[in-house]
């Protein structure tokens, strides 16, 4: 076979390769995900994009923030959104990129999600609310305090990190993961069922929580158009928003739960956290991992109660 022929022989079959890729991306494809929580959803436009969040109950606010990996959603409040309500309004967010949110093609950054959470603060909530963040949504918390401490009531931290540690392989991945086709396919594998699995039995203390139902759903959702695009920027460390030192103090009470048992990737440090501000309160609980808000819920659940108690008394 001459040099010719092997060029669209190697064309032919990088074409039927692509075109099969493509039809297996397409099959892991969902157009809608299952309910996830109790209450009443609703849409809020900002700045063209869609973001949606589920409120229930009435009192004093309560905005509940998910973490940020693969498969993220509001899903991951399921255990302490419902009890909450009981005496407060609970908001939870799903974060644009994630979850019900629009998930366009569009850059994603931590600063935005920063400016996102001081809206929905501002236009949505429109009082001071309590903030309960897990992972690195509390870098995003923690800069809305900073810079408009008027907007929120008090802090409570899960297993708060401010940057990932993402070398430059990482950062290389973040950008495979945008492109369509190959990216698609890493990203399907990245978030198959037995990745997942994986990933979140290594998150909680208790291997077992991670369950057909948890599977199940971060599976759904990480399989809606588009999914695979806030991921990529959180693995090319586009969504870390450190904590820089020099810094306004925060001034609102912080309550820091974190599990004894370490979980994935770099939480922030003691020093780190008493840096934000001369009301840093944290509690670490035996036997539990990086979920403590789902793997010790009624212990969480209480720690928050003392804490809102203590901040509406400040009002």
């Amino acid at each position: 076979m001459g040099l010719g022929r092997w060029r669209l022989a190697s064309i032919i079959l990088a074409g039927l390769g692509g075109g099969a890729l493509a039809l297996l991306n397409r099959r892991l494809l969902l157009d809608d995900l299952p309910p996830t929580l109790p209450g009443a959803m609703h849409d809020w436009e900002w700045r063209g994009w869609r973001t949606r969040y589920t409120t229930l109950g009435n009192g004093p606010p309560i905005i509940l923030l998910h973490g940020i990996h693969a498969a993220a959603s509001s899903f991951e409040m399921r255990q302490v959104f419902e009890p909450l309500s009981h005496d407060r309004t609970v908001y939870a967010l799903d974060w644009p990129g994630f979850g019900k949110s629009a998930r366009p093609a569009a850059s994603y950054t931590g600063s935005q999600y920063a400016a996102l959470l001081a809206d929905f603060l501002q236009e949505v909530v429109q009082r001071p609310g309590m903030v309960v963040a897990s992972s690195l949504s509390a870098a995003y918390a923690v800069a809305v305090a900073r810079q408009s401490p008027e907007l929120l009531s008090g802090l409570v931290l899960l297993s708060p990190t401010f940057q990932t540690e993402i070398g430059p392989a990482g950062r290389a991945g973040g950008w495979l993961l945008r492109t369509p086709l190959l990216g698609t396919a890493l990203f399907n594998g990245l978030v198959s069922r037995a990745s997942i699995r994986g990933y979140m039995r290594r998150a909680y203390a208790d291997p077992a929580l991670a369950d057909e139902t948890v599977i199940g759903q971060q599976w759904a959702t990480a399989h809606q158009p588009n999914a695979r695009l806030a991921p990529a920027a959180f693995v090319a460390g586009a969504l870390d928003l450190p904590a820089e030192i020099g810094l306004p103090q925060i001034s609102t009470p912080i309550l820091v739960i974190r599990g004894e048992v370490p979980g994935i990737g770099r939480q922030a440090s003691d020093l780190e956290l008493r840096r934000l501000g001369p009301r840093v309160h944290v509690e670490t609980l035996p036997n539990v991992g990086q979920l403590p808000h789902d793997e010790a819920a009624d212990a969480v659940l209480g720690l928050i109660r003392e804490s809102t108690a203590l901040a509406m008394s400040e009002l």
